[in-house]
């Protein structure tokens, strides 16, 4: 958080987490294009062929994106 890697609205949504917590955030289309106009949206690993696949097709429909947010570690 605060790096600027992350859309802001998304590091916005997990201020005040503590580890162990876990929080769903949704960002609406308008800040999912905006973000990955940016480059800031989090892209799924390359192992991860099927989220690879969704990503993909987010962008031919609504993209209003929903994240779960688990905390395993605090710097």
């Amino acid at each position: 958080i605060g790096s600027g890697e992350l859309p802001p609205e998304l590091e916005e949504g997990m201020i005040g987490m503590k580890k162990g917590s876990l929080r769903r955030i949704e960002l609406p289309s308008t800040v999912v294009y905006s973000a990955r106009k940016a480059g800031t949206l989090p892209l799924p690993s390359e192992k991860n062929k099927d989220g690879k696949r969704r990503y993909e097709n987010l962008f031919k429909t609504d993209a209003t994106l929903l994240f779960e947010v688990l905390v395993t570690r605090i710097k």
